[in-house]
């Protein structure tokens, strides 16, 4: 009879599910990857998907387990998996010490100005990872955490980003008020956001169809 694949994870490791977080991990490969556990095949429609998903990870090294439904669910509490988990080691926030200083642009030499997205106590994991995957398809260049009080990058985040969390660096700082003040002191525009003018009392609040993006904008986000 044949043996049941062990489900025990590693120490410290956690369970990424759905195609594209476990793709974009795989190619990306920014984090240490252990195990990628498929569903048995049985035809359908993600059966070449999945094969494709068992090349990459034999060309990286990592096992590749065929297992159950049942058991994709139990790994990842009954998520919506698509067939696919991956067990990873988590990804944490990149520290802003690890950063790349930015070359600033000029509106009037036509070089395009630097966007970047700072969110404060985002807690919710469907809301960050679907700010992520925003922010990723709109072009922003770098996206900033608050580090205490947000929520960590976890496969819930990476599954609602569409995998954008995969690809795209998030940084964290303990003092966004220091780095807002140190960036608006380098020319840098820092804005927030508000549904209703009335709500906002002593900031002048101006249309988005009026503002002139000419120079570094930072947008706040919380």
């Amino acid at each position: 009879e044949r043996k049941a694949p062990s489900l025990e994870r590693t120490k410290g490791s956690e369970i990424l599910f759905g195609v594209a977080p476990c793709w974009l991990a795989l190619a990306r490969a920014r984090r240490a990857l252990f195990r990628l556990f498929l569903k048995e095949p049985r035809g359908g429609p993600g059966r070449p998907v999945r094969a494709e998903l068992a090349l990459q990870a034999a060309a990286r090294g990592v096992p590749v387990l065929h297992v159950p439904g049942r058991a994709l669910d139990t790994l990842c509490r009954g998520r919506p998996h698509q067939g696919v988990c991956l067990e990873a080691a988590p990804l944490p926030f990149r520290s802003l010490r690890d950063a790349e200083e930015p070359q600033l642009g000029h509106g009037e030499s036509g070089a395009r100005q630097l966007l970047w997205l700072v969110l404060e106590r985002i807690q919710d994991p469907m809301n960050l990872g679907a700010l992520l995957r925003s922010a990723y398809f709109l072009g922003v260049d770098r996206v900033l955490a608050t580090h205490s009080n947000s929520c960590p990058l976890t496969p819930i985040v990476s599954k609602a980003s569409a995998g954008a969390m995969e690809v795209f660096d998030v940084y964290s700082t303990d003092d966004l008020q220091g780095f807002l003040k140190a960036k608006s002191a380098e020319g840098w525009e820092v804005v927030g956001t508000a549904s209703r003018p009335e709500d906002v009392e002593g900031v002048p609040v101006i249309s988005c169809s009026e503002f002139r993006w000419d120079k570094p904008l930072i947008v706040v986000i919380g």
